[in-house]
């Protein structure tokens, strides 16, 4: 045990790419860090279609240019 309390459930060894905290598998962010991005950036990267991938690209572009995460604007 590393003595950190994480939350139950499957988590990866990956981070989150915002804040750098455990999350869950098969999640873009941590549940902190996708609860601070406004609705419609959240709506846009729900959806499952061919544009997918380029809404994820376009998501981890702005974290990296450290653009805050209540003012992302992603293209739906």
């Amino acid at each position: 045990m590393t003595g950190q309390s994480l939350p139950r459930g499957a988590y990866t060894a990956t981070p989150c790419r915002a804040c750098r905290t455990p999350k869950p598998a098969r999640w873009y962010l941590c549940g902190g860090c996708w609860a601070a991005l406004p609705a419609p950036a959240r709506r846009a990267l729900n959806r499952r279609d061919g544009r997918a991938l380029t809404r994820l690209r376009e998501l981890h572009a702005r974290i990296d240019s450290e653009q805050p995460l209540n003012e992302l604007e992603i293209t739906p």
